[in-house]
């Protein structure tokens, strides 16, 4: 391919959804857990090989999903630019989010207590050791006077 690829329809949408949310490709690349060049790649549909030569570029699903989700397009505007595999991925993940905003808001209705309990279970099954605190230290000294 020896002249410039216009975008695939995907690749305009969410170029054109990264101009109306107003962030830069480089901070929505960040966003998105990916390099500000691959970021390009995708949503111009093609790669660089050579000086005048392009390769085409799809993106994997998933990671188009990311990059949809961080410039707020939606499952059905990826069905409509015709990336129904990204779509089902993106409508998977929003599926998945109220149930982890329930479990942030059970996390932060917890008290301190319970909160460092938690830390304490998740580090303990992770295999991660933690250093005492001195609260710590000075509770069990009076507990067990040592």
């Amino acid at each position: 391919m020896t002249e410039r690829p216009e975008p695939p329809p995907w690749g305009a949408l969410i170029t054109a959804a990264l101009a109306s949310e107003g962030i830069s490709a480089r901070e929505a690349a960040r966003r998105a857990g990916l390099s500000e060049g691959r970021w390009r790649q995708i949503s111009a549909g093609y790669q660089v090989v050579s000086p005048g030569v392009y390769a085409h570029v799809r993106g994997p699903a998933g990671t188009l999903a990311r990059m949809a989700a961080v410039v707020g397009i939606t499952p059905a505007q990826l069905r409509t630019a015709g990336r129904d595999d990204a779509a089902r991925v993106l409508a998977g993940r929003l599926d998945r989010k109220p149930a982890d905003d329930e479990m942030l808001e059970r996390i932060k209705a917890m008290d301190t207590d319970q909160a460092r309990e938690l830390l304490a279970t998740i580090a303990m099954r992770l295999g991660i050791s933690m250093p005492a605190s001195s609260a710590e230290d000075d509770q069990s000294e009076r507990r067990y006077g040592t």
